[in-house]
């Protein structure tokens, strides 16, 4: 009995380690195996390397949303502030940041101006800043010449223009003097009554910038002296105690240019111009039976307006 287990005792020693060999080596053999299969084909499984852990899925659990965080935790479907293009998502789930570029929040939009069109009333008051003419005198002896210096201080306008486009208008206008005066050559000042004109208007508008533009004016019609002050004053006396026939108002021509400034603003234009007016009216200043003197003003004036387009 003893014998038999002394030789049985070596065997089991060399199957133990001849089995622990063939185990270090499936071990050993196994990363090779692995590095020598091809690569998995569509829909075919996967192998996982055994060394591999699996996950917990604990670890993997979705973490929860932040307090206030709309439900479902998408932060790319929520809509980003007006103007605010910093966050990816945000830009991804707007329809309208795509096509268009982003807006300054602080931004004014203004509207495009509309181009002039229909009636314009204009209204503007004025200052004549100098002129000279001469009074031309004809009696039964012949015909005499005196100038002056023109006196008159304010003149008024109202006009109403139609655009027959942007840049060109056409129209009628009243001009008046209440005071008409000159300064005969030699002698005093001589005030003639007032005086008032119905022309005739063309005006162009050439826009120098988004906020001037230049208007070029010219006119012409039908101008009247009505008399009074000290010209009447020495018709009736000339005419005291005679039986007189005369012109209570004298009529004639006018016609002139203008050149000014147009300033839009949100309702009305602000004029400014420097205008000038050529002008001639005659008349009868007395007669008795056939002795007659007629009288006739002719010169020319400048002055400066300034008003409002309505």
């Amino acid at each position: 009995m003893t014998h038999t287990k002394l030789h049985r005792t070596p065997r089991i020693l060399a199957r133990s380690a001849l089995s622990a060999l063939a185990l270090m080596a499936c071990i050993g053999s196994a990363p090779y195996a692995l590095a020598a299969q091809p690569p998995p084909q569509n829909g075919s499984p996967t192998l996982v390397d055994a060394s591999t852990s699996t996950p917990d899925p604990a670890d993997t659990a979705a973490a929860p949303p932040p307090t206030g965080a709309p439900p479902g935790g998408d932060v790319a479907a929520s809509p980003a502030p007006y103007g605010n293009i910093s966050s990816p998502g945000a830009v991804a789930a707007s329809p309208t940041t795509q096509d268009s570029p982003p807006r300054d929040q602080g931004a004014v939009e203004t509207a495009p101006q509309e181009p002039r069109h229909g009636l314009v009333p204009l209204l503007r008051v004025g200052y004549v800043v100098g002129g000279s003419g001469d009074l031309e005198e004809e009696t039964p002896d012949g015909k005499a010449k005196l100038e002056y210096d023109d006196l008159s201080t304010a003149v008024f306008e109202f006009d109403l223009l139609g655009h027959l486009s942007p840049g060109l208008r056409l129209g009628g206008g009243i001009i008046a003097l209440p005071s008409s005066s000159i300064h005969p050559k030699g002698g005093s000042d001589f005030d003639l009554g007032s005086e008032g004109a119905l022309v005739f208007i063309v005006e162009g508008i050439l826009d120098l910038s988004p906020k001037v533009a230049l208007t070029l004016r010219g006119y012409a019609g039908f101008d009247a002296l009505n008399v009074g002050g000290d010209y009447q004053d020495g018709r009736d006396a000339a005419c005291e105690g005679v039986n007189c026939s005369w012109d209570d108002q004298f009529t004639g021509a006018t016609a002139g240019l203008g050149i000014g400034l147009l300033i839009p603003l949100k309702d009305v234009n602000i004029r400014a111009d420097f205008m000038t007016q050529a002008y001639s009216v005659s008349g009868t200043f007395a007669s008795v039976g056939s002795t007659k003197i007629d009288d006739t003003f002719s010169g020319s004036r400048t002055f400066l307006m300034a008003g409002l387009e309505l």
